[in-house]
């Protein structure tokens, strides 16, 4: 039993340092991600405004 989660502990360690790798890998990736999803968002606001503002 201790012997498992020790496996475990390792295991997750392990993990993580290849987890953190491709993060720093793909945090490029999902900024673009992020924006081009909120995107719509605050443009369709924005230029309802400025229609709004130029009549």
């Amino acid at each position: 039993m201790i012997k498992q989660m020790d496996e475990m502990v390792s295991g997750l360690a392990a993990a993580r340092r290849r987890t953190r790798r491709i993060m720093r890998y793909w945090s490029r990736t999902i900024e673009m991600v992020i924006v081009a999803i909120t995107m719509p968002i605050w443009v369709i606001p924005y230029s309802i405004y400025r229609r709004r503002r130029h009549g």
